[in-house]
């Protein structure tokens, strides 16, 4: 590169050059070679080949044909009748992200990639079928549509430069999907990772392995058996250079007389399709149907919100008419939970992200996705025949899927962000605790003495001494007058239980109070006239006490002429923002990370104090997976002159569940604790301090810290709220945070 290219100033303008010098390495070369092709494509005008050159019965290749269609179309309409049993689940919505969705995590494989391996590898066996799927039917097209169409000529458009190009592309294909091949047989062989032995059904595997690669095989085999037997000795040497894979076989086998290589020629062939179609068979037969399946699942996916759930609708008239509450039975899932289970390709992604599985409980996503697919293979068919499953099989729920493995679920949605084929593992899972609770009364202890609080209480903490206006009585104490909400205002800040009855979170919803009073924003709160808006309930699977709470905290907020709310924790935050619209509750929802970013970008908070101390911050899976949120909650951390930020292993979007969520907050834990895992990832950061926007995170922490460091003295690390960490840099009088140093809010213990 001469001086005179790097002429300009700053990054840009190097970085301009650089893009400049990378794509003339590219364009160089192509422009060549495409000189070069110009000129022997000028000498090879009537290059071409005979489709069915050198068979002497192609009838028989459509005989094939029809069979494999019939086991392919009679399998499909089998699975068909039973997906059918389900329950309707409404797919007329949102079509243009559904279209989205199909094009770009369904066909466009968008998530394969977050495995390298894994993604190079599909990558070259998907591209691989998908252009030689399309080679074959460009070829059928060039061979029929002159005779359908009664022109006078052999090919439609495969004849000179057109058909050379055609045949670079079938080739080189050809050998990107027998790489592939190679890299699935050193992964899935000679260097598995984990969660590939999870469920390992290694005849299935190895046939469909084994089959990809000798259908590509045999391919570039019948291709090098074709050119050395009939297009080199004709002379046409020139045109057989553009099947190079083949051209390579053709010239290894140069020493063999070309009528002996017309013979093996015909026996490759009828390998190769029969090879072929038995391959497209097994796409009906075995998990190599996701290829057809993954795009259409991806339309299928719900456009809502990850962590959203369906309403169950009238459960008094669903009572009444004698309809199972919950899932029980195979008729009681949505045929899109029963189009997942014949989804799934058995990946183990799902598995490796779940944070009880990671934590040694009693679930596995996959295998569960995997028990509904066994009992749908034997429910079904007997379904269908009109006999009763539940006579001949044992039960769905207790049964292939254990009642430990439902509980230990934190309805976090990693399993669902990770999922290749868009497998939604969540609503399920809900569905099932529907069943156990509201039909068969089966709740672990600690669970239903949660679920008796919120009825008989109006909130899920048992034995505490606080009141809703505990905290407001603090801050009077101090001179800080709360604003009651009267309509007037234009928002109301939704405290939560947690908020209000936790004490370790009461410096959190004071925080937050004096930072809105601080920034002058129009706002007012409850008391004690709020309740729990039913978040816990229909987690832990009692839908009819989550409905009910729903649509009496939806009237009532109505008929105060509520228009906006501040939400602190990320559980009311997900439900009154995407569940409480099926009762009527459409409000502007906020949670106050967003808001208090929202003040910070107006100015109207103004962080003073300096302080050197470093953060990680925990993603609340409700704030992030379920609503897309991880930004702002950084931005208010940066936003404190001189933090430090730091991230932690596993953040973001494949952040790892503190354990509480699922109602696991009010539940006991078989193996290590989740939130024991998530505080040791913290501290090995060397942060002092893990900030996050969730009260039932901070708690978790706040058990999981003293569990990992369990020597006070030596304790490194502390959880705090962005809020409370804002309010003290805010506040004038504060002391800095330094590491090691760290002021601790008032209140917190």
């Amino acid at each position: 590169m001469t001086n005179s290219s790097m002429t300009g100033s700053g990054g840009a303008g190097r970085k301009g050059t650089r893009l400049r010098g990378s794509w003339g390495g590219i364009v160089v070369p192509v422009a060549i070679l495409a000189a070069i092709s110009a000129i022997e494509t000028a000498r090879t005008t009537d290059a071409s080949r005979e489709v069915f050159f050198n068979i002497k019965t192609p009838w028989l290749m459509y005989f094939v044909f029809t069979v494999s269609m019939a086991v392919i179309f009679g399998a499909l309409l089998q699975r068909m009748r039973v997906w059918r049993l389900g329950k309707p689940h409404r797919v007329n919505q949102s079509l243009s992200g559904r279209i989205t969705n199909m094009l770009t995590l369904g066909a466009g494989t968008s998530r394969v990639k977050n495995d390298r391996y894994a993604g190079v590898m599909h990558g070259f066996i998907y591209s691989s079928f998908l252009v030689l799927t399309i080679v074959t039917i460009l070829l059928a097209i060039d061979d029929y549509a002159p005779i359908i169409l009664g022109m006078d000529k052999e090919h439609l458009f495969l004849t000179g430069g057109t058909y050379l190009v055609y045949s670079l592309v079938g080739d080189v294909f050809g050998v990107i999907g027998l790489i592939g091949i190679g890299m699935a047989v050193y992964r899935r062989y000679i260097s598995p990772p984990a969660k590939l032995n999870w469920d390992r059904r290694g005849t299935e595997d190895a046939i469909i392995v084994g089959l990809l690669g000798v259908v590509l095989f045999s391919g570039i085999i019948v291709e090098g058996l074709r050119l050395g037997g009939d297009e080199i000795p004709a002379g046409n040497e020139s045109w057989s250079k553009w099947s190079p894979a083949g051209y390579v076989v053709a010239k290894l086998l140069g020493g063999v007389s070309p009528q002996t290589l017309l013979d093996f020629h015909v026996a490759w062939w009828w390998f190769h399709v029969v090879a072929a179609f038995a391959l497209l068979t097994l796409m009906a037969l075995t998990k190599f149907r996701h290829i057809a399946l993954a795009p259409v699942n991806a339309f299928f996916k719900r456009p809502t919100t990850p962590l959203y759930l369906e309403p169950m609708g009238d459960i008094e008239k669903l009572i009444e008419e004698g309809a199972g509450l919950g899932a029980g039975r195979l008729q009681d899932f949505t045929w899109k939970t029963l189009f997942d289970a014949d989804t799934c390709v058995r990946c183990g992604r799902c598995t490796e992200v779940c944070p009880a599985y990671t934590a040694g409980q009693p679930l596995s996503p996959m295998a569960l996705i995997q028990d509904i697919k066994t009992y749908m293979n034997h429910a079904g068919p007997l379904i269908i025949k009109g006999k009763n499953p539940e006579e001949e099989l044992e039960p769905l729920v207790g049964g292939y899927i254990k009642d430990e493995t439902l509980w230990a679920c934190r309805t976090c949605g990693a399993c669902m962000q990770e999922c290749p084929v868009l497998v939604e593992h969540v609503p399920p899972i809900v569905e099932m605790r529907r069943y156990l609770v509201m039909e068969q009364a089966r709740v672990p202890a600690t669970a239903q003495a949660a679920l008796q609080n919120l009825e008989q209480r109006g909130h899920p903490w048992r034995g505490t001494q606080l009141t809703r206006e505990t905290w407001i009585e603090q801050l009077r104490a101090q001179g800080i007058d709360v604003p009651v909400y009267d309509g007037s205002q234009d928002y109301l800040y939704w405290v939560g239980c947690s908020g209000a009855l936790v004490e370790r979170n009461i410096p959190i919803t004071q925080a937050v109070t004096k930072l809105l009073l601080e920034a002058g924003v129009s706002f007012g709160v409850l008391g004690q006239a709020e309740t729990c808006n039913g978040d816990p309930a229909r987690r832990l699977g009692n839908e009819f006490l989550f409905a009910t709470m729903a649509q009496a905290n939806a009237d009532a907020l109505n008929e105060m002429g509520v228009k906006r709310v501040i939400t602190s924790c990320p559980h009311c935050f997900n439900t009154f923002r995407n569940e409480y619209p099926d009762f009527g509750g459409k409000w502007e929802v906020t949670h106050h990370a967003d808001f208090l970013q929202f003040l910070l970008a107006k100015g109207d908070l103004k962080p003073k104090e300096g302080n050197g101390a470093t953060i990680t911050v925990h993603d609340s899976c409700y704030l992030g997976r379920g609503n897309g949120i991880y930004d702002t909650p950084r931005q208010v951390i940066e936003a404190i002159p001189g933090a430090k930020l730091v991230e932690m292993p596993r953040s973001r979007e494949r952040g790892l569940c503190c354990g509480a969520g699922g109602g696991n907050m009010w539940q006991e834990e078989a193996g290590t604790r989740v939130n024991h895992l998530r505080a040791a990832e913290a501290a090995n950061t060397g942060a002092s301090i893990v900030a996050t926007a969730c009260p039932f995170c901070i708690q978790m922490f706040e058990d999981g810290i003293p569990a990992v460091q369990p020597d006070e003295e030596k304790r490194t690390i502390k959880a705090f709220d962005i809020a409370e960490l804002l309010e003290v840099s805010v506040r004038p009088t504060a002391r800095p945070l330094r590491d090691g140093d760290v002021e601790v809010p008032p209140g917190v213990v």
